[in-house]
């Protein structure tokens, strides 16, 4: 008797399984909307966020921060993840370095980013040089321990391949040592990613330099909870567009590494 065999039906888009997630924040909205009265000074309903988003685009507050703010968190995050995996790389290949400078990095990447936000402003300024070297100095942390956990667990084998074959040192780095690594990397990113997104937005806040979160304590500071709702929201869309890139990204290099 035979038996006929399931094959089971590949997921299409990574990104539908964090959309159908949103059923559940989708359905507090529309409660949020329909039960909270119009003119609440506390807790606006969502329709209030869009219309207060729509005076700041007709004021021309509105795509100006954001745009800042995106070009600070892609060069901050780009800076982060090549100085990240660079630093691993090179610490997870020298036990020697790893063992002396293991303890430092333990230290350092415990202090927090609004600890460093009074010494970046003093040494740089109120300025978006300041706001990078930040973010990059508190977010570089998931991909430089990742990527130095998997430089120190290198296959061995590989690298000695790669000698009885002559590879040069960039061959072998090139096809050898960066996709063994690129995985942990790109783990690293995506846990970077977003702590870069939340950092940005905090440090604009605190420092009041030009960005959404500059606009997110103006609005707070004169009690437009709309206006600030409405910001959050936005941040949160953005939030959720990086995480579907780097998830888009994960795939792709573990198809490079495999």
């Amino acid at each position: 008797m035979s038996t006929a065999t399931r094959v089971p039906r590949r997921r299409s888009a990574a990104g539908i399984p964090p959309l159908r997630g949103l059923a559940p924040l989708v359905a507090v909205l529309v409660l949020w909307q329909l039960l909270a009265p119009a003119d609440d000074p506390y807790f606006p309903p969502p329709s209030r966020w869009f219309a207060a988003l729509g005076e700041l685009d007709g004021a021309g507050t509105l795509w100006s921060p954001l745009l800042t703010t995106l070009v600070t968190f892609v060069i901050a995050l780009v800076i982060a993840t090549l100085l990240g995996a660079a630093i691993g790389v090179a610490v997870g290949r020298a036990p020697g370095a790893d063992r002396v400078l293991g303890p430092t990095f333990e230290f350092v990447r415990t202090i927090p980013a609004g600890a460093l936000v009074p010494v970046a402003v003093l040494v740089i300024g109120y300025t978006r040089s300041m706001t990078i070297a930040v973010v990059v100095v508190t977010s570089l942390w998931p991909v430089l321990l990742a990527t130095r956990a998997a430089a120190r667990q290198l296959d061995v084998a590989r690298l000695e391949t790669a000698r009885v074959l002559h590879l040069s040192r960039l061959d072998t780095f090139r096809k050898v040592v960066l996709p063994s690594l690129s995985s942990s990397m790109v783990l690293g990113l995506q846990i970077s990613a977003p702590l870069a997104l939340i950092i940005t937005i905090v440090v604009e806040m605190i420092t009041q330099v030009d960005g959404l979160g500059k606009q997110i304590g103006l609005a707070q500071s004169q009690f437009q909870a709309a206006t600030v709702f409405g910001l959050v929201a936005v941040t949160c869309l953005i939030g959720l567009a990086v995480n579907i890139v780097a998830a888009a990204l994960a795939r792709a290099t573990r198809r490079y590494a495999a």
